[in-house]
Order: C-alpha cells, then sequence, then structure tokens
C-alpha cells in the first residue's frame, strides 16, 4: 500500500506528523480526512485508508497533538501543557484541511472520526462544516452522566491541587477499567476494543498506545464532550451535511449503543435532514478492527460512494 508522511508547524509552534494515501484512480473522488481516537494514532487506520484508496478516495490523517509520531521522544506520549487539548486539536485538525485543500483543490473533503476523534470531529462541523461533504463518526458518545460527571469533577479537583500537567493513577484507570469490566472475565486490559483477540493483542503491544496521560487531556476531552453533546451545538452543524454513524452495540464508550442513540436523536432533533445509523449487534468500540472488519468498511464505501454521487 503506497503512502506517504510529512509534518506540519502549528500556530503554537507544535509538529504534527501525518499520513497521505494517494490514489491511482481517476477522476480522484474526494478526500477522506480521520481523526483518530484518544491513546492511538493515526497509523492504525492503514486498512480503511486502503480500501478507500482503491475505490478512488485521498485519505490524509494526522497523529493528533502528544500522541503517535506527533511527539519527538517516545517518553512525551500523552503529556501535554497547553491551555485547552480540545481546541489545540481541532485547530491542528484545520491546517490539516487547509493542506488538502492546497494539494487538492475543489476536491470533497469527508471528514472521519473514531472516538474522541469524532467528538473533536462534532465540534469542528459546527465551525467548518460548511467545507465538508459528508460526515462519518465511529464510536462516538453521548455524555455520560455518570462515569462522566465522576471523571469531570474529579479531573477539576485533582488538577486543581496537583496541577493540570501531572498524570493521575485513579483517572488512568477508571475510565478504561470500568470500560473493560463490561467483558469478564477478560483476557487483557483493553478487550473492550474488539473481539478479535489479534487486534487486540496488536493494540496492546503497540509501542505509541497511550494509558497516562496529563490531567489536562482528560479533563478537556471531558469539557469537550460535555459541550459537543449540549443541543447547541448539535443545532450548529450544518443542516444539509450527510452524516453517518456506526458503532458496535456492546460498545461501552457508547453505553452499549444508547449513548450512540441519544446522538442520533438530538442530531434529528437539532435539523440534521440526512442522517444514517447502522449498530453492529457484537461489536465493541473500534468496529474498523473487529470479526467483521470487511463487512463494516463496504458499509463506509457504500454509504460514501452515495454519498459524493448525489452530490456530482
Amino acid at each position: 500500500m503506497m503512502y506517504t508522511t510529512d509534518t506540519y508547524k502549528t500556530k503554537d509552534e507544535e509538529t504534527i506528523f501525518y499520513y497521505k494515501w494517494e490514489t491511482s484512480k481517476k477522476p480522484i473522488k474526494g478526500v477522506v480526512q480521520i481523526s483518530h481516537g484518544v491513546g492511538e494514532h493515526a497509523g492504525r487506520y492503514h486498512s480503511i485508508a486502503k480500501v478507500l484508496q482503491n475505490d478512488g478516495y485521498v485519505v490524509y490523517a494526522n497523529d493528533h497533538r502528544v500522541h503517535g509520531k506527533s511527539v519527538e521522544n517516545i517518553k512525551d506520549l500523552g503529556f501535554y501543557d497547553g491551555d485547552n487539548y480540545f481546541n489545540d486539536a481541532i485547530n491542528d485538525m484545520r491546517q490539516l484541511t487547509e493542506i488538502i485543500k492546497n494539494e487538492h483543490p475543489n476536491k470533497k473533503i469527508i471528514l472521519f472520526g473514531h472516538s474522541m476523534g469524532s467528538l473533536l470531529s462534532r465540534e469542528y462541523v459546527t465551525k467548518y462544516g460548511n467545507d465538508l461533504e459528508a460526515l462519518i463518526l465511529s464510536g462516538t458518545a453521548s455524555f455520560m452522566k455518570g462515569l462522566g460527571t465522576f471523571g469531570l469533577i474529579s479531573t477539576k479537583v485533582i488538577s486543581t491541587f496537583k496541577g493540570r500537567n501531572r498524570s493521575n493513577e485513579l483517572l488512568k484507570s477508571v475510565f478504561f477499567t470500568q470500560f473493560n469490566k463490561k467483558f469478564k472475565p477478560n483476557r487483557t486490559k483493553v478487550d473492550w476494543i474488539s473481539r478479535d483477540e489479534n487486534e487486540v493483542d496488536i493494540f496492546e503491544a503497540d509501542p505509541y498506545r497511550i494509558e497516562d496521560f496529563s490531567l489536562s487531556v482528560f479533563l478537556d476531552i471531558l469539557k469537550g464532550s460535555k459541550k459537543i453533546n449540549k443541543q447547541y451545538t448539535f443545532k450548529k452543524t450544518p443542516k444539509k451535511l450527510p452524516i453517518f454513524i456506526f458503532s458496535g452495540d456492546k460498545d461501552p464508550v457508547g453505553e452499549m449503543g444508547e449513548g450512540v442513540k441519544r446522538v442520533v436523536k438530538n442530531y434529528k432533533k437539532a435539523g440534521i435532514k440526512d442522517l444514517t445509523l447502522k449498530l453492529y449487534k457484537g461489536g465493541r468500540h473500534e468496529m474498523l478492527n473487529e470479526v467483521n472488519k470487511k463487512e463494516v468498511e463496504q458499509d463506509v464505501i457504500n454509504w460514501l460512494n452515495t454519498k459524493v454521487e448525489t452530490a456530482n
């Protein structure tokens, strides 16, 4: 699979690493920009990128700051000393969009966000949605009233006394441990991501996988999650933007499908006209790495082709 890598400098002088998968198919159908989840990196999206590439799409994906190869030293993974991680990550995504627009002028851009990347993408479209042809959300979430509220209050308190830049064992484990409890007896710490044991093992052994973050990252993501799940944020989404939301119905991040359904309900309430939901039976958090990943990839392609062709 052919791809290249490059970097760009942000306005606050951070270096952001990104991948680019060009396509040999002509004409190019569009450009897909991927926003990955917390604790992972864009290099994990080679499979869906290849599928898109082979179907005539160009794909770009950056490692969010403090993730993947956007850190100079692997020891710096997860360490953030900025003011607002959520806003910084969105601004970094916007810079990648500008690179895309410069390298592929007049091409349709589709934003694809997974997990934290889906939360960032949902905020992104409230600001720049008119630049996009479509939005795809994988493993997205509503604000969890129990776990989310506990995390938000705890993180605020701990960061007040210990500072935003410190990590914390309680918060490091609470979310991931709670997610994994749904799948006892556990074989690994990350059984919650997929039923495919090989994919789970690959992820667990990934040197760029992060569980330890600055408190600021937890705090800013939780605050961002709460904000984007307010109705005023849903209302800022362009009404004509086609949205495809997919998740496993056993994804603890999406509250076993119930949180995802709330997100869909709120988009409908906000007047979004073109909205598709697909919940995969038995699927966990990473449907792109599930036992039925080929089915999921094909569903993404089929939906995307329908929307892009309709727009032509």
